[in-house]
């Protein structure tokens, strides 16, 4: 397996770590946008595009559908060393650069409904493979007691891109009209082309952005560190230097999704990651469905609280990113974080049902507190628990799982409001989140990689791992 020596020169920390880790949070902030920039004005885009609300949960549903096509041959690639850090990240620049310019062409005319999700197809490329992006990126490139941090320094900017989303686009589209307060129905043509225009210039804006970081990327971003951080990541290179074949990506995909903790965590990562897409979808019709007393239109409402759940969501991941840094249980962390999650959706459905609008603020603060905690806790665990099979295949696994959750989550959830209305929407996401604590039960607490030993006294004695290499769980 090859000699490691235990000496200061053996691993090495580089400042340019953190200036990748700005871009990557920039990738994150546009993710977020191309997320929440359109449930809470799904009425404007039925109008503008001549479409029903249906039809319009597609621009945020599509963001799942190349994930999923995607994750197989990506993979492979992978596995083969065709694809690592750098080709991830790039993936991400240049879909999030060509959808958004899809998107902002949609908005050169009102028959270009298909564009527009197209657009949402390639930035949710982006989207989702920036999920991959942070537990790899923290791994490869950060000591374990930074790992929790830089994860969450990565996902936070979703959530502010999440915030961004859930606030312009209202605020843009709810000053269209001063005729009514409480919705958006029967703009005249003057409107519609004035949303139009304010819309196209947002999105115009962020290509531009998502271009200079795309061209960034591509001229200094490295796959990873010439000198590696940890002793964990030195062992795992060395192993990775032996040739593999087709029979070794077979054997080590089916390790994989035999490790029944690592599928759990897939499962209930696309529970907790994906489920605001509900609130997302659904909050503004649930909003005016429950008949909730209010002094601003629904679609004005709803992104106002998507908005506290987004600066929550902030606050979790902080606070995540700090407890994974000092504390290993990862097992226990998760189970919290999703019951603190299933709580917080037991009171959203408490509070529409009786019309309780501090209510709804206070319950979405705590379901975006979780979310952000949980979300940082699960990514570590999916790197933890396989190691040490390469990160960035792992987490491009985890990704189309957790994306295939999130399709079935924005399909079925349109399906009960349709059918059941607010009640079983809410009813619905407390049960998905009920099913997320006890699917966390059965997960392993082992901590892979931390059982690397990081050497003894005598230098020329190799490092060894008290894991055995791909053993399944």
């Amino acid at each position: 397996m090859g000699e490691m020596h235990n000496t200061e020169s053996d691993f090495k920390l580089y400042k340019r770590r953190w200036a990748f880790l700005v871009g990557i949070f920039i990738l994150q902030f546009l993710a977020g946008i191309s997320f929440a920039s359109y449930g809470q004005i799904s009425s404007f885009y039925v109008q503008f595009f001549n479409a029903s609300h249906a039809q319009v949960d597609w621009i945020t549903n599509a963001r799942n559908i190349s994930a999923i096509v995607i994750t197989l041959p990506l993979a492979w690639l992978i596995f083969k060393g065709k694809v690592g850090l750098r080709a991830i990240l790039l993936i991400i620049a240049v879909s999030s650069t060509v959808g958004l310019l899809f998107v902002t062409l949609s908005l050169l005319k009102r028959s270009l409904f298909a564009l527009i999700v197209i657009g949402q197809i390639l930035c949710g490329l982006s989207a989702n493979f920036v999920v991959v992006g942070p537990s790899t990126y923290a791994v490869l490139w950060f000591p374990e007691n930074q790992v929790g941090t830089a994860i969450a320094s990565n996902i936070i900017g979703m959530f502010i891109g999440n915030g961004f989303g859930f606030l312009v686009p209202t605020y843009i589209i709810s000053h269209l009209s001063n005729r009514t307060k409480y919705n958006t129905s029967h703009l005249t043509l003057d409107e519609l082309t004035v949303g139009q225009t304010s819309l196209r210039m947002v999105y115009g804006s962020l290509l531009g952005i998502s271009a200079v970081i795309t061209i960034l990327f591509a001229i200094f971003i490295t796959d990873k560190p010439p000198t590696p951080p940890t002793p964990a990541q030195e062992l795992k290179s060395i192993n990775e230097r032996v040739g593999k074949t087709v029979l070794d990506f077979w054997n080590e995909t089916r390790m994989l999704f035999t490790n029944l903790s690592f599928v759990l965590v897939c499962i209930v990562i696309g529970f907790v990651f994906q489920m605001p897409l509900i609130q997302n979808m659904l909050l503004s019709e649930m909003i005016a469905d429950v008949h909730m007393p209010r002094q601003v239109k629904s679609s004005t409402l709803g992104g106002y609280v998507m908005s506290v759940f987004a600066l929550f969501a902030m606050i979790g991941l902080g606070v995540g990113g700090k407890v994974v840094d000092r504390c290993k249980k990862y097992k226990y962390l998760a189970i919290g974080g999703v019951t603190g999650d299933f709580l917080s959706t037991v009171g959203i459905a408490v509070s529409l049902m009786h019309k309780h609008k501090p209510g709804l603020y206070v319950s979405n603060a705590f379901f975006g507190f979780f979310t952000g905690f949980s979300d940082v806790v699960l990514l570590e665990m999916a790197t933890q628990l396989t190691y040490p099979v390469d990160e960035t295949l792992v987490n491009t696994w985890m990704t189309g799982i957790q994306t295939f959750v999130a399709l079935l989550i924005g399909v079925f959830g349109r399906l009960v409001f349709i059918a059941w209305r607010s009640l079983g929407v809410s009813s619905f996401q407390s049960a998905t989140m009920f099913v997320g604590i006890v699917l966390c039960f059965p997960m392993s607490s082992r901590n892979r990689r931390l059982e690397v030993e990081s050497g003894d006294e005598d230098d020329n004695k190799p490092h060894t791992s008290s894991t055995p290499l791909l053993a399944p769980e």
